[in-house]
């Protein structure tokens, strides 16, 4: 994946100056070391440097979507920085006083210097003298956890994440040299177990230290507290706000699909109903649709609306978990590429749909408690085709359908084209009317009349496939061809053109 494309997805596109130093970090990396010996891929590679880039440039980054791009655990990622900013050697160098003013504490300054010089002195003395050339105090982690333990001694609120962050280490180690330094220098950084008094301290100008938008120059403040760089809890809920914006469009683009889906099917079915008394384009009398079906249209209805609205719950969960509409809006398909997802998208769906209809024919139990009830309908018709019972809705259509979509890799977007399309071709597929100039008929081997087969008693056991392709059927010897006859009377009549074999 190009590192400009990466950039897109991260929110970095408009950043050209972090783009381009990210660029000079991945060469060098190249240059330098082979990155796969410490298990970074390239895409992760070109994360971190992006990440790298905007922490030094001092640009928003968001290292939960980072994170997510990377393929990677958070913890695996972090080890991952880590190395890799060790390999190019572009540590960030954290300053005492600024670390002070960006966190509104700068009373703190000389503890912090103070401590940093004696857990020195001390760590130094309990080392072999062999090994103490080879101590090194330079790196980040011992300024932030000094700053962190000096300002929780005096009941300074610091933000540890973003310490932890700033200095480019993992939780762990942060962890590790807290506990080192509380240990050695407990007479500088040890927490106070007595409460004061509210009374003492109220007023104390010192404690707008604190806040730093509150604190002005005339209480002892800096300049550079008043200028235009955003505190770090201003960035936080900027952050925050980035997170909920996207899980609201992925929250939204399930709605439309779900919707649409609905929507598709009562509208697409409704059609069939008006069309249900040409009584030449039937596959089957209305004498026999009412005396052979086995429930009621009233049951049916209810069933569909049951069945829709478990997969409205299901899809807002999946969307939730997985989709990212607010990246994806981002980044352009061709037409190439959308074609190859639907394409996708449909072989997934007929391969789960085939083997798990096939299989709930042939498991005694799943056909007689849960797939038995779609074959109620001996005569199908438009608005029973999601007539199933709960679990079978969940199994064929529900995860089929978050199968097609994952594995299709199709943005939310495109899921509802793709969804209503299916919906659109299921409800003809049980439609029972063969109309002239339909092009289902025309480009699909598998249709109403290929599906009406199955639903009668003698082809109970062939014609699994569904709802596009018959390939599975012809590939497994389940496949049973008919012919489509005039009926007396009027209509049509699909017959078998082969003895029926037990299978």
């Amino acid at each position: 994946m190009d590192l400009s494309d990466i950039a897109k997805r991260l929110d970095l596109s408009d950043s050209k100056q972090v783009v381009r130093r990210a660029a000079e970090l991945r060469r060098l990396c190249d240059i330098q070391f082979d990155s796969s010996v410490i298990g970074v891929g390239e895409v992760c590679k070109a994360v971190i440097c992006l990440e790298i880039a905007a922490t030094r440039a001092g640009v928003l980054f968001d290292r939960q979507k980072a994170v997510k791009l990377s393929g990677m655990s958070e913890k695996a990622y972090t080890r991952s920085f880590n190395s890799l900013q060790n390999g190019l050697g572009v540590k960030n160098k954290l300053d005492v006083r600024e670390l002070a003013i960006q966190f509104g504490c700068v009373r703190i300054i000389p503890f912090v210097h103070k401590g940093l010089s004696l857990y020195k002195t001390r760590f130094l003395a309990s080392l072999l003298p062999s090994r103490r050339a080879g101590a090194d105090f330079t790196r980040p982690v011992f300024v932030a956890v000094a700053f962190y333990l000096c300002a929780k001694k005096h009941k300074l609120k610091v933000d540890k994440i973003k310490l932890i962050e700033l200095s480019g280490t993992s939780e762990a180690e942060f962890s590790s040299v807290s506990v080192s330094m509380k240990d050695l220098c407990f007479d500088v950084y040890g927490t106070e177990k007595e409460k004061k008094d509210p009374k003492e301290i109220k007023g104390n100008r010192e404690l707008l230290d604190v806040l730093p938008e509150k604190r002005k120059l005339e209480d002892g403040g800096y300049s550079s507290d008043e200028g235009s760089e955003p505190s770090m809890y201003k960035k936080r809920k900027t952050m925050d706000k980035q997170a909920y914006e996207s899980w609201k469009k992925t929250v939204v683009a399930s709605n439309k699909q779900t919707k649409a889906k609905v929507l598709v099917y009562w509208v697409y079915s409704g059609i069939y109903v008006l069309l249900e008394s040409f009584e030449k384009y039937r596959l089957h009398t209305k004498k026999d649709e009412d005396e052979k079906n086995l429930v009621s249209k009233r049951t049916v209805v209810k069933g569909v609306l049951l069945q829709q609205t478990i997969q409205a719950i299901v899809a807002i969960i999946l969307f939730t978990v997985t989709g990212d509409d607010g990246a994806a809006a981002g980044v352009k398909h061709s037409l190439i590429d959308l074609a190859r997802q639907f394409v996708t998208a449909m072989l997934v769906l007929d391969t789960w749909q085939y083997f798990m209809h096939r299989y709930m024919h042939h498991n005694k139990f799943l056909y007689k408690h849960i797939h038995s009830q779609h074959h109620r309908l001996v005569v199908p018709y438009a608005f029973g085709a999601l007539y199933n019972h709960p679990v079978e809705g969940l199994l064929l259509d529900t995860i089929g359908g978050a199968l097609s979509f994952l594995l299709s890799g199709m943005s939310p977007r495109a899921s509802i084209f793709f969804f209503s399309f299916a919906t659109i071709k299921t409800v003809d597929d049980h439609c029972g009317l063969w109309l002239p100039g339909n092009l289902f008929h025309v480009l699909f081997r598998n249709n109403t009349a290929y599906h009406d087969v199955h639903h009668q008693l003698y082809g109970s056991k062939y014609n699994f496939s569904q709802p596009f392709f018959v390939m599975w059927d012809r590939i497994l010897g389940t496949y049973m061809p008919y012919s489509l006859d005039k009926r007396t009377g009027g209509g049509f009549e699909v017959r078998p053109v082969k003895e029926v074999k037990e299978i």
